[in-house]
């Protein structure tokens, strides 16, 4: 049996396009994560993939001191990036496949289990769902 390399190739660039397609369309859904923490006085943005791209701090922030002030914009930021990964593989990971879902994960793109999630000074804004709520 011969085989056909042409069209072979071409069989293989058009599932390639279409996966491309499938996934900018998706990607188009997922925006920035916004976090903030309960008593308003930090927030952050981090756009999809993770890339910190916004800190916003009123006065009341600067009350505890610099340390107090930097420990809470790293914990939101880093919050907000484990949800900016998670909305990337929610948003690739049907398209990819269970190969690409592994690769995903290798990126540190992967799915945040919402009840063990620690968001106790947090509420966000995300394309995961709803606002979350502080725990009181």
């Amino acid at each position: 049996m011969e085989i056909d390399i042409d069209y072979e190739l071409d069989a293989v660039d058009r599932r390639v396009r279409q996966t491309e397609e499938r996934a900018l369309a998706r990607l188009d859904q997922v925006g920035p994560i916004t976090g903030q923490a309960s008593d308003g006085a930090v927030g952050v943005e981090v756009r999809p993939g993770g890339q910190l791209s916004q800190v916003q701090l009123t006065p009341a922030a600067l009350a505890g001191g610099a340390e107090q002030l930097a420990a809470r914009i790293m914990a939101l930021a880093e919050q907000a990036t484990r949800r900016a990964g998670a909305a990337m593989h929610q948003a690739l990971a049907p398209v990819l496949g269970p190969d690409g879902e592994k690769h995903l994960t290798s990126l540190g793109y992967e799915p945040i289990d919402h009840d063990v999630e620690d968001v106790a000074d947090t509420v966000f804004e995300s394309p995961l769902g709803p606002p979350r709520r502080p725990r009181r």
